[in-house]
């Protein structure tokens, strides 16, 4: 019975995991749609994070997840300009300059980033084969890089520097959020607390575009709902079922191919043969080096 119901809940981890890298692969194209209709990045980003914030806010209430004592409330609250701010601004910036597939990818080297910032700063021990996924990830990037991306126009090097430095912080909510919900707090009252800070950090750098089009609207609408409310819920049901570097391993296989693929079909994005074998490398080094951690 142990193992049948061990077996359930793997399976509803992995369910909750692609569900949660469905909702994240569609925030590059429907920003792009944001975009298109003259939202500048910051603004996309803002409005992502004021919906978002919105629709856990209500969520909370209404089910009493708000509650977090005051120490939670502060790290939670301080978490949001890395964590929402920074992270929202640099993605969609990112899309802006050099597409949503490359900025799928280029994200999604999260993991990497955890173990380059273990190694600096908890002084873990870099591997042979940690090193050599991490020299696989920066040859794959390279190549995306040198590929022009998948924009038909080609994309810059800083809208690609964006997207890796998004990853990075991205990386981070894996570590809070394994850290503080296996103290028995929700992704409501995590995301609630977090996603309003962030915000409230841009609200001062926002120029609001006058007279946007209902189109524009449900767009930003739809990256809080689904980018944010559905996918952080998602992403965390994982975790409470499933080992963080299954979440990763699981999440960042799929997610970017996600990704490509409505950013091919919605907006003809499409790597060139340099940039798919980029990719491939960029995302295979992850897994590698998540299953390097996983087996230690």
């Amino acid at each position: 019975m142990q193992t049948l119901a061990n077996t359930r809940n793997a399976g509803l981890g992995y369910l909750m995991v692609f569900g949660a890298a469905l909702a994240f692969s569609l925030i590059g194209p429907i920003s792009r749609y944001s975009l298109s209709q003259g939202v500048s990045p910051i603004e996309c980003a803002f409005w992502r994070a004021t919906f978002g914030s919105i629709f856990f806010i209500i969520h909370g209430i209404l089910t009493g997840a708000w509650r977090v004592n005051a120490r939670q409330r502060a790290i939670f609250s301080l978490f949001g300009i890395p964590g929402v701010a920074l992270l929202f601004f640099t993605y969609m910036f990112a899309v802006q300059e050099t597409g949503a597939a490359t900025t799928s990818v280029l994200n999604n080297t999260a993991p990497i980033w955890v173990a380059i910032w273990s190694y600096l700063f908890f002084k873990e021990t870099i591997s042979v084969n940690k090193a050599l996924a991490i020299g696989l990830a920066i040859g794959g990037a390279g190549m995306i890089a040198l590929s022009g991306g998948g924009l038909p126009e080609g994309g810059s090097l800083l809208g690609m520097e964006a997207a890796l430095a998004s990853g990075f912080l991205f990386s981070l909510h894996a570590l809070v959020g394994k850290k503080y919900l296996s103290a028995s707090v929700s992704a409501v009252s995590l995301y609630m607390h977090i996603l309003p800070v962030g915000a409230l950090c841009m609200l001062p750098f926002v120029t609001f575009l006058p007279g946007k089009t209902w189109e524009a609207w449900l767009s930003l609408i739809a990256l809080g709902l689904v980018c944010n409310w559905l996918g952080y819920l998602c992403f965390c049901a994982g975790l409470k079922y499933l080992p963080a570097t299954r979440v990763s391993v699981f999440e960042t296989a799929s997610e970017p191919f996600l990704a490509a693929l409505f950013a091919f079909i919605w907006w003809g994005e499409a790597f060139t043969l340099l940039g798919w074998f980029g990719a491939v490398l960029v995302i295979g080094a992850v897994v590698m080096i998540v299953s390097i951690k996983e087996n230690r």
